[in-house]
């Protein structure tokens, strides 16, 4: 075993398997939580939010995958490692105060529970198809629509700033966190957060500033029941205020 394998400890979804370490002091009565995130192959991923559950207190991986969370409350605490195009990864360590916990997070990516292994030319292909459904949706003018070079242009920091004047869209602060809610009529007072769809794909409790906007080649908007197009329609039986499907960048 290296001395990198003994000092990181690889953390499976929802399962305990790091332990406080006796590196670097944190703040007083607050601990510090540092990794590594990488993916099945042991590579680095980068732009991942990883985040205390219930509160603002999160941070992303840099290039190496590395991330730092500082004033981390001393006790039983439970984290999320989330980014586009992986498996959410969930965990529980208990921090002490004053104390450095260390850990590796491996997340599994979505197409790995997909059946076959698509090539890059497969993968090309199939994204452009799926964005020919975009184009046509986008000339028919009925959602507000978002490309790649409305995006370039905005350089927004985090998704949520793509949908500013974005008519019956409104981006509310949640646990420290920006989110889009959308209002359920015209008429009524009354909103709630919008169905997510990812690459054709139901994304039950999704985010928008989970998505980064490198990541991103279009974006569609549905803010009214008769706007929907069928295939991102609500399930039987329930209800949406509205409706984001977000497209993903073409391979290369």
């Amino acid at each position: 075993m290296t001395r990198l394998e003994r000092f990181w400890r690889t953390v499976t979804v929802a399962a305990v398997l790091a332990v406080p370490s006796t590196g670097a002091l944190a703040q007083p009565g607050r601990a510090t939580l540092v990794g590594l995130v990488r993916d099945g192959d042991g590579r680095p991923i980068p732009a991942v939010e990883v985040r205390l559950k219930g509160t603002s207190l999160s941070a992303r991986t840099d290039d190496s995958g590395g991330f730092r969370l500082s004033s981390v409350p001393a006790g039983q605490n439970a984290f999320e490692a989330r980014r586009l195009g992986f498996e959410p990864a969930t965990f529980q360590i208990t921090s002490l105060a004053d104390r450095t916990d260390s850990m590796v997070i491996a997340l599994t990516g979505l197409a790995a529970s997909l059946p076959g292994v698509l090539v890059r030319d497969e993968q090309s292909l199939r994204s452009q198809r799926l964005l020919a459904g975009f184009w046509d949706r986008r000339s028919r003018g009925f959602g507000t629509y978002f490309t790649r070079d409305d995006i370039l242009r905005r350089e927004p920091n985090n998704l949520v700033e793509m949908f500013r004047s974005t008519p019956a869209v409104r981006i509310v602060t949640q646990n420290g966190r920006p989110s889009l809610r959308m209002s359920r009529s015209m008429r009524e007072k009354a909103d709630c957060p919008p169905q997510y769809f990812v690459d054709n794909v139901r994304i039950e409790n999704g985010q928008a500033d989970e998505f980064p906007p490198g990541d991103v080649e279009g974006i569609e908007v549905y803010t009214g029941p008769a706007t929907i197009p069928p295939q991102f329609a609500p399930r039987f039986n329930s209800f949406t205020c509205g409706v984001i499907v977000i497209w993903t960048r073409i391979p290369g």
